[in-house]
C-alpha cells in the first residue's frame, strides 16, 4: 500500500498494487481497512467482512468488484477496484448548488444501468446454484458511484442480506436511509429484492418531481406517509412528465410489493422502451456531464488521487489500471465507528437527524437577540412623558370618561407633535408601576385607540409570554400599524412561542404590504414552526423573488428542510447563502457544521478555518476539531478542542468530541473523563452517555456498560431500548 485516499468513520482506504516475486506489478487497486481500534469488535469485523462476502458474490460491470478478502497482521482487509468518480448524491448535489436538475436521459442512464448491477445481486448464486436472495437494502444515491469514464457501478452492500451468507444485522431493525425505505422495511417485515426496487422508484420520482414522494416535518411523519404508501402523480408538480413514464414511477412505488414490478430487469425494460423526452442517455454523456460538473483539474477528489498515484513508489509511470476513484462513505450504516456520538449540532436545538443513514443534521436557529432601546430626550436623560403615563394608562380613565379631555401622552390630534416613541414611552412607564401587564394594562391596551407603538413597547417589557401575547392582540387589524411596526410584533410573537398568532399576523402583513420581503421572511418563519411545508415554501419564494440577495431567505430554506429532514436540500440551501456572504454569523458557522455532519471533511475544513481564522467561536471550534479528527490530524484536533474548552468551558460537545479523540490515542481514562463532563454539562442529551457506554464495551467492562444502561433507562425511558443497542450489545 502507499497513499491513503480517503478516511471514513470504520474503515480507511490506500492506494495499493500487487507486486509479484518476480517484481511484476499489478494494477492500482484501492484497499479498504478498518480503524485499528475496531479490529478488537468481534461483530464489527463480522460486519465489516460480510459487505465483502456479499459483493464478492455478484460478478456484473454495474458493481464493484471485490479482488481480495484476507487478514494481514491480524487486521481484515478488502482489495477492491479503484473507482474515480462521484456518488450519484455528490453529482445531484452540485447541481442542484448551480440552481440546476440533472438532466433526465442521463439519470435514467444512471438508474437504468445501476439497477442492472443490481438485479444481478438479486439473481446471485452459490457454487451449487442456489439462490442467494442477496437484498441491498440501502440502494440510494450515497450507493450508486458514477465513474469519470461514464460507468456507473452499485456500492456498499454494508448492511445487505442474503439468505446463504448471513448478515451483519439483527431481523426486524430499521436499516438505510429512511427516505427511500419501502413500507414492508418500516414495518418490520421480512423484505425481497421488491424493498430495491421501492427505493428505484423514490430515485425516479425524486428526478421528475425535484422532491420526495413522501415528505414531513419529522422523521416519524416522513415513515408514516411511507407505510401509507399515496404519493401524489409526478405531473401533479410538473405537468411535462411523460405519462409512461409517471406509470412506471407510480407502479415501482407501490405499497404492496405485489404491485410492484416483478424484478429489476423488467423496471429496466419499462423505461428503456419509451424513448422521447424520456431516452436514455450514453455512458459518453454520462462522463461529458461529469466533467462540467467536476472538471479534472479542479475536482479535490481526482487530484488526490492523481497526487496518490504520484506518491506510489512502485509507479515508475502509466500502468494502465481503470482511472477510477475512491470509494464514497465505506462501513455499515448504523454501526458506532468509535466511542463517540454522532456529529449533531448543540442539544438545544429540537429537531433531530434521522436516526437511521443519512446522519443527518440540526442546524442552528436564525432569530437574533431583542435589544429593547429605551428613547432619551437630547440632554441624555429618560424622554418626558413618563410621570404623565401613570396617570394616563390606568384602567381608572375608561372610553367613556377620555372624551373631550385627552390624557397626557395620547394617541390624539392635539399631541401629534409628541414623538411616537416618547408617547409610547410614557405608557410603558404607566404599564410598569402598575407591576406589569396586569388585567388593568391588559385592558388598556386592547383599547382601540391605544397605538400600534404603545402595544409594541408593552410587549417588549413583558415578562412573560402570556403577556406579550395578550399586549399585541388585534394589533394587525390596527390600520395604523406600519409595515416596520408589524414586523416588530411578529418577532415578539415568534419568540414568545405564539407561532399561530405569529402566522395569522403575518398574513395581514403580506397582504397590506405584499412588496414587503420582510413580511414574507415572517410568515416563512412561522409556518416552518408550525410543520406548514407548503406554506413556507411558498413564502420564501416570494421573498426571494423580492430580494434575491437578501441572505434570510436561503437561511429560511435551511432551516425548512433541516426541519424535514432533507440535509441535502439544508446544505444547497446554505451554500447560496454561503455564497452570498461568506462572512456572515448567521452563514459560515452553520454551513461549515452541516458540512461537517454530512462527511464533507474538507470543505468543512476550508469554511470552518476561515471563520474561526476571524471569529474565536468555541462552537465553530470544536467542530472544526472534530474534522480534523475525522481527517486524521489528532494534533490539530486537539489543540483547537483544548481552545474550544478554553473559550467557552460549558460546551458539552468539545468534551465529547476531545474524548473520541483521546479514545484515539489510547488514554482511555482521559476519554472517560471527558465523557463525564460532557454528560454532566448536558445530562438532558443522551450521546455522551452511550459514547461512553461504547468505550466499556472496548473495553470488556461489563459492569460499565450495566450502570450506564441503568442511566439510560432512568433519564430516558421511552427511548432507553433504542439508545442501549447503540452501545454495540444489544439490549
Amino acid at each position: 500500500m502507499s497513499a491513503r485516499i480517503a478516511t471514513g468513520g470504520m474503515a480507511e482506504v490506500y492506494l495499493a498494487r500487487a507486486i509479484s516475486l518476480d517484481g511484476q506489478r499489478g494494477p492500482a487497486v484501492a484497499v479498504k481497512r478498518l480503524m485499528p481500534h475496531l479490529v478488537a469488535d468481534r461483530r464489527i469485523v463480522q460486519m465489516f467482512l460480510n459487505e465483502a462476502r456479499i459483493t464478492a458474490q455478484v460478478r456484473h460491470p454495474n458493481v464493484v468488484s471485490i479482488l481480495e478478502l484476507g487478514m494481514e497482521g491480524g487486521e481484515p482487509f478488502i482489495a477492491m477496484e479503484l473507482l474515480e468518480g462521484r456518488s450519484f448524491a455528490e453529482v445531484r448535489q452540485e447541481a442542484a448548488e448551480r440552481g440546476q436538475r440533472v438532466p433526465l436521459g442521463l439519470t435514467l442512464r444512471v438508474l437504468v444501468d445501476a439497477c442492472r448491477g443490481l438485479d444481478a445481486a438479486h439473481r446471485a448464486v452459490d457454487e451449487a446454484g442456489r439462490p442467494l436472495r442477496i437484498v441491498h437494502r440501502d440502494f440510494t444515491p450515497d450507493n450508486i458511484h458514477v465513474g469519470a469514464n461514464g460507468a456507473v457501478k452499485v456500492i456498499d452492500f454494508g448492511i445487505a442480506k442474503a439468505d446463504a451468507l448471513g448478515s451483519g444485522t439483527e431481523p426486524g431493525t430499521l436499516k438505510g436511509k429512511f427516505f427511500y425505505m419501502s413500507p414492508e422495511m418500516i414495518a418490520g417485515r421480512s423484505v425481497d429484492h421488491r424493498a430495491d426496487l421501492f427505493a428505484a422508484g423514490v430515485m425516479l420520482y425524486e428526478q421528475l418531481c425535484g422532491r420526495r414522494p413522501f415528505t414531513g416535518m419529522s422523521t416519524e411523519e416522513v415513515l408514516t406517509r411511507i407505510s401509507e404508501g399515496k404519493p401524489k402523480p409526478p405531473t401533479a408538480f410538473d405537468p411535462s412528465v411523460p405519462q409512461a413514464l409517471e406509470t412506471v414511477c407510480l407502479k415501482a412505488l407501490a405499497k404492496d410489493p405485489e404491485a410492484r414490478f416483478d424484478s429489476l430487469q423488467t423496471f429496466i425494460a419499462a423505461i428503456e422502451m419509451l424513448g422521447g423526452p424520456a431516452e436514455v442517455a450514453s455512458p459518453a454523456q454520462v462522463a461529458a456531464y461529469l466533467d462540467t460538473l467536476f472538471p479534472p483539474d479542479r475536482d479535490p477528489k481526482r487530484l488526490a488521487l492523481r497526487n496518490a498515484r504520484l506518491a506510489d513508489p512502485s509507479n515508475s509511470g502509466a500502468d494502465g489500471a481503470p482511472r477510477m476513484d475512491v470509494l464514497p462513505p465505506f462501513g455499515v450504516q448504523g454501526i458506532p465507528s468509535w466511542p463517540v456520538p454522532p456529529p449533531v449540532a448543540a442539544p438545544s436545538a429540537s429537531r433531530p437527524l434521522p436516526p437511521l443513514g443519512t446522519h443527518t443534521v440540526s442546524i442552528r436557529g436564525s432569530t437574533r437577540p431583542v435589544t429593547v432601546e429605551i428613547p432619551a430626550s437630547p440632554s441624555g436623560k429618560p424622554a418626558e412623558g413618563a410621570a404623565h403615563g401613570v396617570a394616563s394608562a390606568g384602567p381608572q380613565a375608561p372610553p367613556s370618561e377620555s372624551k373631550g379631555r385627552a390624557p397626557a401622552g395620547a394617541h390624539t390630534p392635539a399631541s401629534h407633535g409628541a414623538p411616537r416613541s416618547r408617547r409610547a414611552l410614557a405608557i410603558v412607564a404607566g404599564v410598569l408601576a402598575l407591576g406589569g401587564l396586569g388585567a388593568g394594562a391588559t385592558w388598556y391596551l386592547r383599547r382601540p385607540d391605544v397605538p400600534p407603538p404603545a402595544r409594541i413597547a408593552a410587549a417588549e417589557a413583558a415578562t412573560t409570554a402570556e403577556a406579550k401575547v395578550s399586549a399585541l392582540e388585534g394589533l394587525g387589524k390596527d390600520v395604523r400599524a406600519t409595515a416596520k411596526e408589524l414586523a416588530r410584533a411578529g418577532t415578539l410573537l415568534l419568540d414568545a412561542g405564539a407561532h399561530p398568532q405569529a402566522l395569522a399576523l403575518a398574513e395581514v402583513y403580506t397582504s397590506r404590504f405584499p412588496k414587503e420581503a420582510e413580511a414574507h421572511l415572517l410568515a416563512a418563519r412561522a409556518a416552518t414552526e408550525l410543520r406548514m411545508g407548503k406554506r413556507a415554501e411558498r413564502a420564501i419564494d416570494e421573498a426571494t423573488a423580492l430580494a434575491p440577495k437578501d441572505v434570510r431567505a436561503p437561511l429560511a430554506l435551511a432551516d425548512l428542510r433541516a426541519l424535514q429532514g432533507d440535509v441535502p436540500g439544508a446544505l444547497t440551501a446554505l451554500a447560496k447563502a454561503y455564497a452570498q456572504a461568506p462572512g456572515s454569523a448567521r452563514v459560515a458557522p452553520r454551513y461549515g457544521q452541516l458540512l461537517s455532519q454530512g462527511g464533507r471533511l474538507d470543505e468543512a475544513a476550508t469554511v470552518l478555518s476561515a471563520w474561526t481564522r476571524q471569529h474565536d467561536d468555541a462552537e465553530s471550534l470544536a467542530e472544526l476539531g472534530f474534522v480534523r479528527f475525522r481527517q486524521e490530524k489528532l494534533d490539530d484536533a486537539t489543540a483547537l478542542l483544548k481552545r474550544a474548552q478554553r473559550k467557552a468551558p460549558t460546551l458539552a460537545v468539545a468534551h465529547s468530541y476531545l474524548g473520541a479523540v483521546l479514545f484515539r490515542q489510547g488514554d482511555l481514562r482521559g476519554a472517560e473523563r471527558e465523557y463525564r463532563e460532557a454528560e454532566r454539562l448536558a445530562p438532558d442529551d443522551p450521546r455522551a452517555l452511550t459514547a461512553r457506554c461504547q468505550l466499556h464495551v472496548h473495553e470488556g467492562n461489563a459492569a460499565g456498560v450495566a450502570e450506564v444502561k441503568r442511566t439510560l433507562a432512568e433519564r430516558f425511558p421511552d427511548r432507553a431500548v433504542a439508545l442501549a443497542a447503540e452501545c454495540g450489545t444489544g439490549n
